[in-house]
């Protein structure tokens, strides 16, 4: 118990130092945190949902299906409340600064069920001093929201997995819903999460099938008043967004390089929902073309190419306190050798499993213990792949990453002890 309270104890002040930082940088900084970028949209769109009660991005006149509508709902809230003036901007910048020091608790708790409570701690440091985590709290983007809800739904999945019951599949849709709204590409989340049950858990398809209905009712209802709303507004359904198109046909330029010899046109909709469905069509096309040109150089593009702009680079765009991107570089690497962890501790439990259960199936393997946080970095790193990848759409992912870091790191701690004390010893 004691060995408990002051892994908590370490925990707590990680988590106080780290809102500290970000109160510093907020009060600091104020309005100097923007990029100029999504993060005006996102204002723009909060205060007209006050003002107007329509959800509007790039043209305010028109109703929009480009973004999920929580974060917005979520600014126009606190604005409700502090003014949407310089105060009601730093209540938002300190409330997403709170919600940031959540995402820590949430990691330490994951890893710490996952691995030990000594992972658990590396991870939250990892976590809580990791430069674009704390700079990235100031900015209006959902990267803060949503890499919360993505962890909140992973720590609530992992922890409810082994004795499931209506209310904590209840909790586990709301979450699901919550981050769909946020953001849409966790919107195949129960793929992974009854994958899970089934392979780690051994749960039978029949208990499957109950728990996937009561979860598919809670995100229906949660998801009602959007889809109702994209009819209302398009005479269509749209279950998540249409934003898809610009990014895929980003994404079809090798290293997002436009020339005027290789640029595509295309037709201007009506509205951005025509706009979308023009430029998914003017994506497709370009990719048959790449393909019969170049097929594995441009397959390498969509794989290696894609997948090296996700994880090269931290989402660190403007720099604080004259810290120079070269230390966040370094860290940012520390953070990624949790990949190499995660490869390593998943073949060496396929290996232990094939030399002593040669004769058992897959199910039960302790590999997929840690099925949740693996399949969803690789599930985003693939959607990324087909769309756009950068460094910012990782930047939900580092937490998520640092997991495996932590083990990884915990791991190694005795053998550099017993290392530095051959070195130190003078022997």
């Amino acid at each position: 118990m004691n060995g408990r309270k002051a892994y908590f104890r370490i925990l707590s002040i990680f988590v106080a130092l780290s809102f500290f930082i970000k109160l510093i940088m907020i009060f600091t900084y104020g309005n100097l945190l923007n990029l100029g970028s999504d993060d005006i949209n996102y204002l723009k769109s909060a205060v007209a949902l006050i003002k107007n009660g329509i959800l509007t991005y790039h043209n305010y006149n028109e109703p929009t299906v480009f973004i999920m509508p929580l974060y917005p709902i979520f600014l126009s809230f606190i604005f409700r409340i502090f003014g949407y003036g310089f105060a009601g901007l730093q209540a938002a910048r300190i409330i997403q600064a709170v919600i940031s020091c959540f995402t820590i608790v949430y990691i330490f708790g994951i890893t710490s069920k996952l691995f030990d409570m000594r992972a658990g701690v590396i991870s939250a440091f990892l976590v809580a001093f990791y430069l674009p985590n704390i700079t990235t709290a100031g900015y209006f983007l959902t990267e803060t929201v949503f890499t919360f809800l993505l962890c909140a739904l992973i720590y609530h999945s992992v922890k409810a997995a082994g004795k499931l019951n209506a209310v904590s599949i209840i909790h586990i849709g709301v979450l699901w819903a919550a981050a769909t709204l946020c953001r849409p590409t966790i919107a195949f989340y129960p793929l992974f999460f009854f994958l899970y049950l089934f392979l780690y858990h051994g749960t039978n398809f029949c208990s499957i099938l109950k728990w996937a209905a009561i979860m598919s009712v809670v995100f229906c209802v949660a998801m009602s008043p959007w889809w109702i709303r994209n009819y209302r507004e398009y005479g269509v359904f749209i279950p998540l967004t249409a934003s898809g198109g610009n990014p895929m046909l980003q994404g079809t330029y090798v290293n997002y390089v436009q020339t005027s010899e290789n640029v595509v046109y295309y037709k201007l909709g009506k509205n951005a929902y025509e706009t979308n469905k023009n430029e998914v069509e003017a994506a497709k096309q370009r990719i048959k073309s790449e393909l019969k040109k170049d097929f594995w150089g441009y397959l390498g593009w969509y794989t290696l190419g894609k997948t090296f702009y996700l994880w090269c680079s931290p989402f660190y765009w403007k720099s604080i306190f004259n810290i120079h991107w070269s230390y966040v570089f370094v860290f940012h690497y520390i953070i990624l050798t949790g990949l190499v962890g995660m490869m390593i501790i998943i073949f060496k439990h396929f290996h232990i499993h094939a030399k002593t259960n040669i004769r058992k199936g897959l199910v039960g393997n302790e590999a997929f213990r840690y099925f949740l946080p693996a399949s969803i970095i690789l599930y985003f790193n693939f959607i990324h792949c087909i769309y756009m990848a950068f460094d910012r759409y990782a930047f939900p992912l580092m937490p998520l990453v640092s997991i495996f870091t932590g083990y990884l790191i915990s791991r190694a701690l005795p053998g550099l002890k017993t290392l530095a004390g051959f070195l130190f010893s003078g022997r």
